[in-house]
């Protein structure tokens, strides 16, 4: 082709026929240019597609690791509340100084541990060393960064600055200084029960434990909700390619 056009331009030059040289110049740089334009097109649309396909793999991975994350908030809200009930029942039982039961027992063994939030990263890490635009929706890759750079952040600062130097400052003291744990059992019960009702160090740090119980389940409610929204939102996001590829098939 090229000895083709190199032919005809050769005879242009040789007849003397400059005008009708001169358009074919500029009819072969237009040719040019053209194939020089089809070439980035392609190499445009083979680089999107490339990128969409990441993306695509990208966000199915973090809807996996979110769906793991939100099971075990849901996990951590069930887990608060049942501190919440323990601590409850045995700050009645000092205050009413009602005798010792088996189900007490079993309340005195959970006064203290807490929970702490699975934060899978992985994904998201991987997506900021990647590119966070490489996430093409504007709303969803700003949902994506408040999830996991604000509000896994704050449950986190909230699990490590407040609810456990409480408990291990505070409360976990207490309790080894008036309770003794069956480990065997996971229950216990008080050294000297009578003691006990009229410790006022002690009911107050329960009080201040169903406190935080409470604080820390509204967070943990408030997590799930986030990370419910951006699990559906991030499904959305998945079934528009799809959805996409149906209607062609129809």
């Amino acid at each position: 082709m090229i000895k083709f056009f190199r032919h005809i331009r050769h005879s242009l030059i040789n007849e003397n026929r400059t005008k009708k040289y001169l358009l074919y110049a500029v009819g072969e740089i237009i040719l040019v240019v053209i194939g020089i334009l089809i070439a980035l097109q392609i190499n445009n649309w083979n680089e999107l597609n490339k990128n969409q396909k990441e993306e695509l793999k990208l966000l199915e991975e973090m809807h996996r690791n979110l769906t793991t994350d939100f099971e075990d908030c849901l996990w951590n809200i069930n887990q608060q509340k049942q501190l919440k009930a323990s601590n409850q029942e045995v700050l009645f039982h000092l205050e009413q100084k009602t005798s010792l039961t088996d189900s007490l027992k079993h309340h005195y063994g959970n006064l203290i541990y807490s929970t702490t939030q699975r934060r899978n990263m992985a994904t998201y890490d991987h997506l900021k060393s990647r590119g966070i635009n490489l996430i093409s929706d504007d709303s969803l890759r700003t949902h994506i960064t408040q999830v996991y750079s604000e509000r896994y952040y704050f449950i986190e600062k909230m699990e490590l600055e407040y609810d456990n130097p409480y408990q291990l400052q505070t409360l976990i003291p207490l309790i080894n200084k008036n309770i003794v744990i069956n480990t065997n059992t996971s229950t216990a019960e008080p050294f000297d029960v009578q003691r006990l009702y009229v410790d006022h160090e002690f009911k107050g740090a329960l009080r201040m434990n169903i406190k935080i119980r409470e604080k820390m389940m509204r967070h943990y409610i408030s997590l799930k909700n986030d990370l419910e929204d951006l699990i559906i939102h991030i499904h959305s996001e998945i079934e528009q390619p799809n959805q996409s590829n149906q209607s062609k098939d129809d």
